[in-house]
């Protein structure tokens, strides 16, 4: 039955597809927020570098794509010799590289003055480092159809994630904020159920092809990838926050 699913859809992803793509730059975008965000102490001394680790997670927490969309790269990939838990597997492993990268990249951009790295590059912990750990709550990569054909955020993307900052003062490691971040793909309306699934086809088609549009080419900010890049810009501005009211930068 599946198998007949993805045949017939696939018969129609040419003309189809080509309205999903048109209709998609209206919609990426995706919003992130931070939440219960706490402080601890008074001022800190400047920390000497920053190190990101990467955010703890497992391939249980992830949620692949549902709907037309997901049974399509599902069957893709087992017919390639992908299992669904490896699928699961990579997905998590690229999202945790992602979010990882991102914040080396941003936080580095906010004019600290220190080392920025990741864990992988820092070596052993040092005397006035500044830790940024976390974990992936949700990895939920939502129902693309439903994006593209309702919209109004039904079929939503999800990332969510606790975030942990601690400095090494004295050789302690002291907790010195934490808080939860959310980033959710686009709330805006649909273009109706041929945009949807010509969509879902058409990205599966170009992903397996390897076609210059992939899935994730495709959908821009519209997946659990997106989310996770829109999530890590929403830390990097609460941790901005946190080093004006120390005083080791200047306000954003």
């Amino acid at each position: 039955m599946r198998t007949d699913l993805f045949r017939t859809l696939r018969s129609r992803a040419v003309p189809i597809g080509t309205v999903g793509i048109v209709v998609l730059s209206t919609l990426i975008g995706c919003r992130a927020t931070t939440e219960n965000v706490m402080t601890y102490g008074g001022q800190l001394p400047r920390p000497q570098r920053v190190v990101v680790y990467d955010f703890t997670s497992t391939a249980g927490d992830v949620q692949l794509q549902s709907g037309v969309g997901g049974r399509i790269k599902e069957e893709l990939g087992e017919a390639e010799g992908t299992s669904l838990s490896e699928q699961q597997s990579k997905l998590q492993q690229n999202i945790v590289r992602l979010m990882t990268a991102q914040l080396v990249q941003e936080i580095g951009k906010l004019g600290l003055g220190v080392p920025v790295q990741s864990a992988e590059t820092a070596g052993p912990v040092t005397e006035g480092q500044l830790s940024v750990e976390g974990q992936f709550l949700t990895i939920d990569e939502g129902n693309q159809t439903k994006r593209l054909a309702i919209g109004f955020g039904k079929g939503a993307s999800h990332v969510r994630i606790a975030v942990q900052v601690l400095e090494t003062i004295a050789g302690q490691h002291r907790l010195v904020e934490d808080f939860y971040t959310n980033a959710n793909s686009s709330p805006k309306p649909g273009f109706g159920p041929m945009a949807g699934v010509g969509a879902a086809v058409g990205a599966a088609r170009a992903a397996t092809a390897g076609a210059g549009l992939g899935a994730t080419a495709i959908m821009g900010a519209q997946d659990a990838e997106g989310d996770t890049k829109e999530a890590a810009t929403a830390v990097t501005k609460e941790l901005a926050r946190f080093f004006a009211k120390q005083g080791w930068i200047a306000s954003q």
